[in-house]
C-alpha cells in the first residue's frame, strides 16, 4: 500500500501582496515578551506579557521512516510474546521484516497478526505525536499536524496575551468583531517565515502557538493555529474552522459579513474568512486573490475548531 506523505503548507500565496502589518519592536527577556506593531489604522500598539505554562509537549517533525521503525518495534514486541516459536529480524535501512519458523502455520499466523495490528499502532503513533491522516483538497491521503488539537491544547497558556488583545463592544458580537480585527493585525505583524525553506527549519514546517510568539516568526498554518487558539480561549462559543487550500491555510469564523466580504458556506452555515498570515493587513473578510480563487473553486478541506466527540 502506498504510504501517505507529509503535506507542507508552503504559504507562498502572499508573497506578491503589498507590505502591510509591521512590527516596531520585539523583545523576549527570560519569557517576558514585549512587542510593538502598527495596526490597520497606522496606530502604534504595544503589549508586554508572559505566557502561562502550557501542557503541549515538544513536537517532532514527521518522518515516515521514523514512524515505520517505531511502529514495527512495538509490533515486534507484541508478536514475539504471542509467537515465541517464530524468529523475526528487521533489516536496516530498508526496514523490511523477515520471519522464519519450522511451523509454517505459526509463521502465517504471526504475519497476519502483524498486519492486523499495524493500522492501529500507526494511528496511535500519529496521535501521540500530534499528527493526523488528512484528505487533501485533491483527494490524496496525507499526514499533517493535528492543528485543531494543538490549538485547543494551547488555549490556557496563551490566556495572558489573549486577554490583552480582547476588545470591548456594546454587544457580544461587536466585541468579537473588534477583537478579531485587533488580533488580526497583531498576528499579521509577526515576521513571516516559510518554515520549510532553507532559512527556516527545513523539514519541520510548523511552529506551535507558543513558539510562534517566543521565536517571533511563523508561516500560514502556524499563525492560523495561534489565532484559532486565542479566539477559542476568549470566545469558547464562537464557531471557527480551519480552511486548507493547496499550499496555504486560512481561518473562518462565525461573524457577520459586510458587503464585499469573502465568506465560506460550509455545512449550512456562512463563515467569514480571515488571512492571518500577513504581512498584508487584510481585514476580516478580505483574503489574497490567490486564496479566493482556490476557495471559489472548492479546492479546500475544512476542519472545525472543536473538541473531538
Amino acid at each position: 500500500m502506498k504510504r501517505p506523505t507529509a503535506i507542507p503548507l508552503l504559504c507562498a500565496l502572499l508573497l506578491a501582496l503589498p507590505a502591510g502589518a509591521s512590527q516596531t519592536s520585539f523583545n523576549n527577556s527570560l519569557g517576558q515578551i514585549s512587542v510593538g506593531w502598527q495596526d490597520s489604522e497606522g496606530k502604534t500598539q504595544q503589549l508586554t506579557y508572559r505566557l502561562e505554562q502550557g501542557k503541549l509537549p515538544p513536537l517532532i517533525a514527521y518522518r515516515p521512516a521514523r514512524m515505520q521503525e517505531e511502529v514495527l518495534q512495538v509490533l515486534l514486541r507484541e508478536v514475539r510474546q504471542n509467537y515465541p516459536e517464530v524468529q523475526f529480524t528487521l533489516a536496516r535501512p530498508s526496514l523490511e521484516l523477515h520471519l522464519k519458523s519450522r511451523n509454517q502455520d505459526k509463521a502465517r499466523e504471526a504475519m497476519a497478526f502483524l498486519q492486523s495490528k499495524r493500522s492501529k499502532e500507526e494511528q496511535a503513533w500519529l496521535t501521540k505525536h500530534y499528527f493526523q491522516y488528512f484528505n487533501t483538497p485533491d483527494g490524496q491521503l496525507a499526514v499533517k499536524q493535528d492543528h485543531v488539537r494543538i490549538a485547543l491544547e494551547s488555549r490556557s497558556g496563551l490566556a495572558p496575551l489573549a486577554d490583552q488583545l480582547k476588545q470591548q463592544g456594546s454587544t457580544e458580537t461587536e466585541a468579537r468583531q473588534k477583537t478579531v480585527a485587533h488580533m488580526l493585525t497583531f498576528i499579521q505583524s509577526i515576521p513571516y517565515q516559510q518554515l520549510d525553506s532553507l532559512n527556516g527549519r527545513q523539514g519541520k514546517g510548523f511552529l506551535p502557538p507558543r513558539q510562534v510568539l517566543e521565536q517571533n516568526r511563523g508561516d500560514c498554518d502556524s499563525k492560523v493555529t495561534l489565532m484559532a487558539a486565542m479566539l477559542a480561549q476568549l470566545f469558547p462559543e464562537l464557531k471557527q474552522a480551519m480552511v486548507f487550500v493547496p499550499g496555504h491555510a486560512l481561518l473562518a469564523v462565525d461573524l457577520p459579513a459586510k458587503p464585499g466580504d469573502v465568506t465560506l458556506n460550509w455545512q449550512g452555515q456562512s463563515y467569514l474568512l480571515l488571512e492571518p498570515t500577513g504581512p498584508a493587513t487584510l481585514p476580516a473578510g478580505q483574503i489574497a486573490s490567490t486564496s479566493k480563487t482556490l476557495v471559489d473553486s472548492k479546492q479546500l478541506s475544512v476542519q472545525p475548531v472543536q473538541e473531538k466527540g
